[in-house]
């Protein structure tokens, strides 16, 4: 059984009055020792605290879920394909972007609406093998999809590009009813088609892309899979790595009701470790800071005007790195309500 490392940690101390506030103490710890690594010291700006890029092609969703805090009625966006190659050109040829280890093919909207979604994979695909050849290493590339558009022959075409190292799936609820029920426009029949399509495609294509799922596990249910539907069970059989969580709000948009909120609140860590390895880029050449930013509060710069790194080091990213590093998190109209935090 997979569950996160903070889920994890929270099941096994949270309301623990000795060890809950000392690791909380050391989260803060953390955030100050890449702070200063980073953004401190002589040299930090010879490479980047940044960790992971998401990357979102498309800004809309088919799927309306329940727990999302995605606005469905601002406008539709594509990621030109100039803008993807802009990118990742950037990321070839600027030695302070080395440390980026993943590249994330999403946020809020759904990658597989873009209408020349089978370019852009093939650019990151040259791009990778570019980077191959020259004998430097190329991050992992992850694409999360809800699985509703992936039919076989889309399935195939996908990996035969080569763009993708990871495939991972929003399979939520644990049984087909509550998957249509939480992510509503989904259907599970085509969503268990499409899933055992794309496992037998990979392995007759020896393709090698891992298959990974993120289950949301509602109270009061177990966080292990023994409870659940036998088709569901099937599906994260399939799976490389699989994960179970417990729904979050969403830096504070959703409001999944009193049992869900923190209770315990005498010592809120300082800094956050999301803002502090991530940045989102959006359709538009927005950058926003965070991938609980759904609907853009937190924009710091654009890519049509600015590189990935001057966005990153810039004076209005830097404003909340270093007001949630003084502890003052509630001046951040993103941040001040999240509980990722």
């Amino acid at each position: 059984m997979f569950i996160t490392l903070r889920e994890k940690i929270k099941s096994a101390f949270y309301g623990n009055r000795v060890v809950w506030p000392l690791l909380l103490r050391a989260k803060t710890l953390w955030y100050a020792l890449h702070y200063w690594f980073y953004y401190q010291r002589k040299n930090g700006a010879q490479s980047t605290s940044l960790r992971e890029l998401n990357i979102e092609f498309n800004s809309t969703c088919n799927l309306r879920c329940k727990f999302c805090s995605l606005d469905f009625d601002k406008p539709r966006e594509y990621m030109p394909t100039e803008l993807l190659e802009k990118i990742f050109s950037e990321l070839d040829s600027d030695a302070r972007l080395a440390n980026i280890q993943h590249i994330n093919l999403y946020n809020g909207g759904e990658t597989l609406l873009h209408p020349k979604r089978l370019e852009m994979f093939q650019t990151i695909a040259r791009f990778k093998n570019k980077s191959r050849q020259a004998g430097k290493k190329f991050p992992k590339v992850l694409l999360l999809t809800n699985g509703m558009l992936l039919r076989e022959k889309l399935a195939r075409e996908i990996l035969a590009t080569g763009a993708l190292d990871v495939i991972q799936f929003s399979l939520d609820g644990g049984t087909p009813e509550r998957f249509e029920d939480l992510r509503v426009n989904a259907k599970w029949k085509p969503f268990y088609e499409n899933v055992q399509a794309l496992h037998r495609l990979n392995a007759e294509m020896n393709a090698g892309v891992k298959l990974k799922s993120i289950t949301i596990v509602e109270e009061p249910h177990p966080l292990k899979i023994d409870w659940m539907h036998p088709e569901f069970k099937h599906i994260i059989g399939l799976m490389h790595h699989y994960e179970l969580r417990r729904l979050h709000d969403w830096g504070g948009e959703v409001d999944l009701g009193e049992g869900q909120k923190s209770k315990q609140k005498k010592y809120e860590p300082k800094g956050c470790m999301l803002l502090m390895h991530q940045m989102v880029l959006l359709p538009n050449g927005d950058v926003t800071v965070c991938c609980n930013d759904l609907n853009s509060k937190g924009v710091i710069g654009n890519l049509n005007t600015s590189s990935v790194f001057d966005v990153y080091a810039s004076r209005e990213r830097r404003v909340y790195l270093d007001k949630l590093r003084q502890g003052k998190k509630a001046e951040l109209e993103l941040c001040k309500n999240c509980e990722v935090f």
